[in-house]
This record gives C-alpha cells, structure tokens and sequence, in this order.
C-alpha cells in the first residue's frame, strides 16, 4: 500500500488548565512527536458548520507534560481555554513523507494492510485487512479465502517471526505458516 499522505498521530480531547493547553490522545509511538517546537497539523474530526474536514491548520508545540500516552500539550498562538476549546477533537496529523525510515524488518501498520497471504509452497489463502497492537504482540487480522462452499473467515494471526517468517512489501505479500491458519481445536 502506498504511503498515506496524512499520518494521525493525536487527538485533542478537551482544554486544560486556563492557559490555553489541551490533553492529547496519543496514537504515536514515536517520542520526538510531542516535543517543544515540534509541528503538527490540526483538522476538524468530521464537516462541520464551518468548515471542510480537510482543512488543516499549522501548530508549533510550545511545551509538553505530563504522561506520553496523554500528553499535556500547549501551542504556540493557543493562549487561552477559549482558544483551546476550539481545538477540541480535533485530529493531528503529520505529512506521510516525514515518516522516519524503519530498520529491516519493520513495518508500518498501512504497509502491511493488503498483502496478499501466502502459506510456505507460495499459494495464496487470504489478505491482511489490517494490523492490531495486543498486549503480547502485533496481530495480522487476515481474511482468509472462502473454500469450496464455506464463506470467508477472518483469522488473527501474531505478528511474530515464528508465524510470518517472510514480509515482501515491495512483491506485494508475506508468508504465514499453515498451521497459524488453521482453526484453534475443538476443546
């Protein structure tokens, strides 16, 4: 899948404080996002009365406290609870080309959702529709091909090397192992 063009990193979830800062919902796991001097882009969650929601608008962090996951955010032009409110459940966003290049064997979320899935031998049993963090690992939520009379059934595979052994972004599929595709048995 191509490189998004926005890449969501936050959402505003409400003002803090009179001085014009706002909590964040934090969807980045990338640390240098939320630093002073640092720009994101804020666009309405949905069309409003006032405006397209893809209008997006240039903000400057200012500072940032708090806990990463839910950072205390002040901007630069933001100083007041009026100003902050106006923000409220607005996305942010950063262009898709400031993305950071990853390290072998790494994959972005978008690059993996539509693969074509493969079990070792190369024939194709399904698609990634998309990718979930868990607690223990990444699960590749796949949607495996309809056999015969059945229907298409949807299986979460972990995202580990023991299961996937071979991701080829750029051909255009990964390989799992049979048996992380069979289902789990009748108890």
């Amino acid at each position: 899948m191509a490189r998004p063009e926005w890449i969501e990193v936050g959402r505003i979830k409400r003002p803090h404080g009179l001085r014009g800062e706002v909590r964040v919902a934090s969807s980045t796991d990338n640390p240098e996002r939320f630093v002073a001097g640092a720009l994101v882009y804020a666009r309405p969650a949905r069309r409003g009365l006032l405006g397209a929601a893809d209008e997006r608008t240039l903000l400057r962090i200012a500072s940032v406290r708090g806990l990463p996951e839910e950072p205390i955010v002040a901007f630069t032009h933001v100083d007041d609870r009026d100003q902050a409110g106006a923000l409220r459940g607005h996305v942010l966003e950063v262009p898709g080309s400031e993305l950071p290049q990853l390290a072998e064997g790494e994959y972005y979320p978008f690059e993996l959702e539509g693969l074509e899935v493969r079990i070792p031998g190369g024939r194709a049993v399904g698609v990634v529709e998309e990718l979930v963090e868990s607690p223990a690992h990444d699960l590749l939520v796949v949607q495996a091909a309809a056999e015969g009379d059945a229907e298409p059934r949807e299986i979460l595979v972990p995202f580990v090397a023991e299961a996937v052994p071979e991701v080829d972004v750029s051909a255009g599929y990964l390989v799992v192992q049979a048996r992380f595709l069979e289902p789990p048995a009748e108890v």
